[in-house]
């Protein structure tokens, strides 16, 4: 065995690895040949191709009977091993799809050409495929047939393009055909490079991406800083716009995309005078099923030769559209065909392939060679990989390039990749780590201004200096939300007056909370509280002479557009309010203020439905028990089941105890559903539904001492509020926040302090019905006690958990990935927790929570 140039040659590749390859090559039997030698190299240079290893193995057959062997070249593609990219390599199923492409769909594709009367090759022959030792494919050698690539750094030129349109568009019609004729590809051909199970990947390198693209694009000339400003705050809304994109409407026509149709990934076959004789394609690891733009946009953006690329970009598609319908015609397609006008339509809709090519691919064709380019090394985020992107990202040509690349894309509305109708930088001061939504903008806060400070004085103008956003709660302190705080810098231009505000802007969750918001209502129901039933409340008693705050004042309200946001005020910006420490717990003091205010609440709440003001359906009936049953199975029940796991190590818990609670566990969300419904003959109330520590702040005297008592307390997050028995709030409240010393030993003065001041409100606002008494609460308290359960062994761990990196509902659902299973184990293996529930669990299994397995 030997190597003209060096090159680690895996153990696996030996003769005897070959024989079965070689007897196909020949269609003659493994005993009528043997292998006398064996030459392995390098199959492309550095730069050449990224995804895959790929070796040239050059084998000396002897046939038997023959006195003279015979040379056969073949190429072998290996999975990478060991490196960043086999990660992602593996997720995207690059090899079981080419497996699949070579073995399977271009047999079936040429096939199609046959029947009439067409002979067409797509790529080269395979000769083997295995996945022991590792993923694997062996392929005739294509330059044996003095097929070659032709040069990345210059670009095709115009009959390079027509002679690869003619074939991708061959390809795209037998791919129609085929699909037509045998049903949808199999399910690895339903999604490519952005997929959802390829967000974390994709998040695991985009942060730092981000920031040294916009330090390299912001030294461009050309508005090579607009640029970088316009894409600043991208992040994962890219990779969400990506999704959509590539997505495929079964509305429209569809084509198996070849997915990685850029220059190095065709080879041409030249006749004597250098004219294009044959095109074979290779690399068939990327293909999806969808629009067939999504080829054209790659292969133009990265491969069409700089002075074709913007002027051709017409004449490219046109020739392309006919080319396909020429050969859907040929194969006697028989579903509905895309006019060319559909065709552009389609490719202006996912202009955005376009320009993300533009950043990912082009700069790899026109870059010189590099000895060292890899995958691992573009991936790479020490200094090697920076220095390997700077001259990827800074190379004279592509820089060049770049300017007309991106004034196109500007002009065709690609930049507004969340299509809110504005390609303009957001003007935001924030951390390069911190991704914004798109829609946060300055001109966002125009009317956050006038609602904050009032009309502007006759003949002045207010002009907003400074926007700075920062994230507003720590790791571990919210959940069911993105909380910004934005300090708001504004100068009445007149008077040269300064003044300056914070607000908290509250936005659509983020991860997997995201794909939930549909069913759970949270931003319907708290935009009714803030725009409706709170200060319906206050009006209450505010009729009877007191004045009742419940919440921050909501500065701003929108609906889906650009997404259900709101703004309010930040009562910590004045120093006055403060969050408790939600580790230690209230103490008496504190747990009373919210006690008060809670019943505050409730009463102003069961008088306004007694005076026959409704209710939307967003708070009772079926859609908030199915609600609360779909988020119970979907988001917390593999929390709950995460727990239990834990729990079965706990020494301080019986067997009988831990099968109960394990029992329980199982339809918990089902009892929760069942219990919380109202019912007539009890007393009812709008819940607050999510009262926990961090859903309240405290106010305190301005001029306190050290140790200062709070006077106030204010209400936060009304996403979850529903009409049900009261205790629905109690036992959130009572079991996840009072301090550990006062939960039980307190318990039922602190159900009384509750029944007393919400009797005291009710008598106030002039309530016409039975006030309940301290015992029909405690009754209530005691039926719904499966609420303080579930609070126990679902809140209480939010708030005991100790503020980490790890922290959040993703972590929490997804415990399977590494950072779930660190977050978990902070969260559930927690002393603190476990001294508690040591406690707490005995409390509850007293009063037959859960039922004893055998009673």
């Amino acid at each position: 065995m030997a190597s003209s140039k060096p090159v680690s040659i895996p153990e696996w590749m030996t003769s005897s690895f070959f024989i079965d390859a070689i007897a196909k090559a020949f269609n003659i039997t493994a005993s009528e040949f043997s292998i006398e030698h064996l030459d392995v190299r390098p199959a492309t240079e550095a730069g050449d191709n990224f995804v895959s290893i790929m070796y040239r193995v050059k084998l000396t057959v002897l046939l038997n009977g023959e006195q003279d062997p015979k040379i056969v070249s073949l190429i072998v593609k290996a999975l990478p091993q060991l490196g960043l990219s086999e990660e992602m390599i593996t997720s995207m199923n690059v090899f079981p799809k080419e497996m699949a492409v070579y073995t399977e769909i271009l047999p079936g594709f040429e096939a199609l050409y046959s029947e009439r009367g067409v002979n067409v090759a797509f790529g080269p022959r395979c000769l083997k495929h295995c996945t022991e030792p590792t993923d694997i494919i062996v392929m005739e050698d294509l330059k044996d047939r003095d097929f070659q690539m032709a040069e990345r750094q210059k670009g095709l030129d115009l009959e390079h393009c027509h002679t690869l349109l003619r074939r991708l568009a061959q390809f795209h019609a037998a791919s129609a055909v085929y699909y037509e004729r045998n049903g949808p590809y199999d399910a690895k051909f339903k999604e490519g490079m952005y997929a959802e199970k390829n967000r974390a990947m994709f998040e695991q390198f985009q942060a730092q991406h981000d920031r040294f693209m916009y330090d390299v694009m912001c030294k461009w000339p050309n508005n090579g800083k607009l640029y970088a400003e316009l894409m600043k705050g991208w992040g994962m809304d890219m990779f969400d716009a990506m999704l959509r994109i590539t997505k495929p409407d079964p509305a429209k026509f569809n084509v198996l995309n070849h997915g990685d149709m850029w220059c190095n990934n065709m080879m041409f076959q030249y006749d004597d005078s250098s004219k294009i004789k044959e095109i074979t394609l290779v690399d068939f690891q990327m293909c999806m099923w969808g629009s067939p733009v999504i080829d054209l946009h790659y292969f133009i953006f990265s491969s069409v030769r700089a002075n074709l690329k913007l002027r051709e970009l017409d004449h490219l598609i046109c020739y392309y559209y006919e080319q396909l319908t020429e050969n859907l015609t040929l194969l006697q397609y028989g579903g509905a065909r895309p006019s060319l006008q559909d065709l552009h339509s389609d490719f202006t809709e996912r202009q955005l392939y376009g320009l993300s090519t533009a950043f990912s691919v082009f700069p790899i064709c026109v870059m010189e060679k590099t000895e060292n380019a890899s995958i691992d090394l573009m991936l790479d985020q020490g200094d090697a990989g920076t220095a390997f992107k700077q001259k990827m990202y800074n190379g004279p040509a592509y820089v060049e390039q770049m300017a007309p690349i991106l004034e196109y894309f500007y002009n065709s509305g690609a930049f507004d990749i969340n299509q809110l109708g504005s390609q303009r930088p957001a003007e935001i001061e924030c951390d390069h780590e911190l991704h914004l939504p798109l829609w946060l903008d300055r001109r966002f806060f125009d009317d956050v201004v006038a609602a904050k400070l009032g009309p502007c004085p006759a003949g002045e103008r207010r002009h907003i200096r400074n926007v700075r956003v920062e994230l507003a709660t720590s790791k571990g302190d919210n959940y069911a939300s993105m909380l910004y705080r934005a300090k708001v810098d504004v100068l009445t231009q007149g008077t040269g007056v300064v003044e300056s505000f914070s607000t908290i802007v509250k936005a659509p969750p983020k991860g997997v909370l995201a794909e939930h918001t549909a069913y759970l209502a949270f931003s319907t129901r708290e935009i009714q509280m803030y725009r409706e039933l709170l200060p319906a409340f206050e009006r209450l008693y505010h009729d009877k002479g007191e004045t009742v705050r419940f919440s921050p004042r909501c500065l701003k309200v929108c609906e889906a557009i650009p997404a259900d946001v709101m703004v309010l005020e930040d009562l910590a910006h004045s120093g006055n309010y403060r969050m408790a420490d939600r580790r230690a717990g209230l103490d008496q003091h504190h747990t009373e203020l919210v006690l008060e205010q809670l019943a505050k609440l409730h009463a102003s709440s069961a008088v306004f439905v007694e005076q026959g003001n409704t209710l939307s359906g967003d708070f009772s009936g079926p859609k908030v028990t199915e609600s609360l049953k779909t988020m119970g199975k979907e988001l917390f029940q593999p929390m709950l089941d995460s727990l239990v796991e834990f729990m079965a190590g706990w020494d301080f818990l019986t067997p009988d105890h831990y099968t109960d609670l394990k029992a329980a566990a199982k339809d918990a969300f089902e009892q929760l559903a069942t219990i919380i419904a109202p019912r007539e003959d009890r007393f009812n109330v709008l819940n607050h539904g999510d009262l926990w520590v961090n859903n309240v702040m405290f106010s305190y005297a301005s001029d306190a001492t050290d140790a200062p008592t709070a006077t106030g307390v204010t209400l936060l997050d009304f996403q979850m509020c529903c009409w049900a028995s009261p205790m629905v709030d109690l036992h959130s409240f009572l079991f996840s926040s009072v301090r550990a010393d006062l939960k039980l030993s307190h318990l039922n003065y602190f159900l009384r302090y509750y029944q007393e001041k919400l009797a005291d409100s009710l008598v106030l606002l002039g309530y016409r019905k039975r006030i309940p008494t301290l015992q029909q609460l405690l009754v209530d308290f005691n039926d719904l006690l499966m609420c303080g359960l579930v609070s126990a062994l679902l809140a209480l761990p939010f708030a005991l958990v100790p503020n980490v990196e790890d922290a959040s509902l993703d972590a929490v659902v997804e415990g399977t990935t590494e950072a779930g299973q660190r977050f978990q184990k902070q969260m559930f293996d927690n002393e603190e927790l476990k001294t508690q529930l040591k406690v707490l669990l005995p409390y509850f299994r007293n009063r037959g929570v859960p039922r004893k397995g055998n009673l």
